[in-house]
């Protein structure tokens, strides 16, 4: 980190505020410890493991791609970054900014005398940034209403180094096929990425309330024990384990951050009282989404619909025998979750105001206005380009 930006010399209060908050953060911060003994399955930690330190050597064949913006319609070929082997992690500089030597008349140390850069892993430990990779890393927003601090850092796969091929390449996936990302709250919060937060607030993809609000997301998020995906829009993908006892998801709204309490699996029918196990093992992606009901017009009511499996549902041999019988047949890509005969609902206006704190964001977020209209492109193509 450069000395200037460390004492926050020269920067605004508020980048001054935002800059002392993410400092602390170094401080407060330590790496989570395993994820609590009811998650069947590790929760995806979707680029955002923070973990062990990067080394300060790196393999041989390692790249440090050095960018000059995160805006797709930006992008230039100078930008464009390609992994020649299995990586598993990045150093990523910032092209544009000044060095200490830029800034100052003295001399600096060689430790002084580097741009910034970020760093950050592929995923969990023992994954790979997949050799072969090429393409841009980009900032992305949501189409539709979303809160300001819902952009992720992803990576955009290209056949080509020109970016004019950006909008018919494909996002680089990790965990359960979900795209590869590093969400604003995570980036804001930490020191390690402040070199993406000058970038971003270069290319005026944020703003310095927007990095502040973020921070403290990200802060919050960070000194929990789980590490749960942020969801702040209906249909917006995340993974759910089938056999999982408990399902719990963290929401964002336009200025918070809300931890939920965690619920009984969302498969799990309860008979004479009694709460039974999920009838299915396996896993999806899915989503929430409003109730297309007719009858629940004009209600705040919510399904979760499943968008792809991960794993084909197979019987859970926890769940009672002589009760299978009488379920539906095995979730299906398209369908709406059951719990029990009946698809899971949650009446925001019918349940305990701790439960619906969370979920009511989704519904008042749908009010908010739109980050992006349109599909993100890159630029114009111009002649030459291939």
């Amino acid at each position: 980190m450069r000395r200037g930006r460390r004492l926050g010399i020269g920067l605004s209060p508020a980048r001054r505020q935002y800059a002392a908050q993410a400092s602390r953060s170094r401080v407060d911060h330590v790496p989570t410890p395993d994820p609590p003994s009811f998650t069947r399955k590790p929760a995806p930690q979707i680029a955002e493991h923070i973990g062990d330190p990067i080394p300060k050597r790196s393999p041989t064949g390692y790249i440090q791609p050095s960018i000059r913006t995160l805006r797709p319609e930006a992008l230039s070929p100078d930008d464009h970054v390609s992994f020649p082997v299995d990586q598993e992690y990045c150093l990523l500089w910032d092209a544009l900014a000044q060095t200490p030597s830029e800034l100052s008349s003295s001399t600096p140390s060689a430790v002084e005398n580097k741009r910034p850069y970020a760093s950050f892993r592929y995923s969990g430990e023992g994954s790979h940034f997949p050799a072969g990779t090429q393409g841009f890393f980009y900032y992305y927003v949501p189409r539709g209403p979303a809160p300001p601090a819902s952009g992720e850092l992803r990576f955009r796969k290209t056949h080509s180094s020109h970016p004019t091929h950006f909008s018919s390449g494909s996002d680089l996936k990790a965990a359960y096929g979900l795209p590869w990302r590093i969400q604003l709250p995570t980036i804001a919060a930490f020191p390690q990425y402040e070199a993406l937060c000058d970038i971003l607030l270069r290319d005026r993809c944020v703003n310095e309330q927007t990095l502040l609000i973020a921070a403290t997301m990200g802060k919050e998020r960070a000194a929990r024990r789980e590490q749960l995906p942020i969801v702040h829009s209906f249909r917006q993908p995340f993974f759910l384990d089938f056999a999982s006892p408990l399902h719990w998801w963290h929401f964002m709204g336009i200025d918070r951050l809300y931890v939920t309490r965690p619920m009984a699996n969302i498969l799990a029918p309860k008979v004479a009282g009694r709460r039974l196990p999920s009838p299915w093992q396996g896993s999806a992606i899915c989503a929430f989404i409003p109730s297309q009901s007719p009858r629940h017009k004009n209600y705040r009511i919510m399904n979760v619909l499943i968008l792809t499996l991960v794993e084909p549902p197979t019987p859970n041999p926890d769940f009672p025998a002589d009760l299978r019988e009488h379920l539906p047949e095995p979730p299906r890509a398209g369908d709406l979750i059951r719990r029990g005969t009946k698809p899971w609902l949650l009446d925001l206006d019918n349940c305990e105001d701790w439960r619906a704190e969370g979920f009511r964001v989704l519904f008042e977020n749908m009010k908010l206005p739109s980050l992006r209209d349109g599909k993100l492109v890159g630029p114009p193509k111009t002649e030459g380009a291939r």
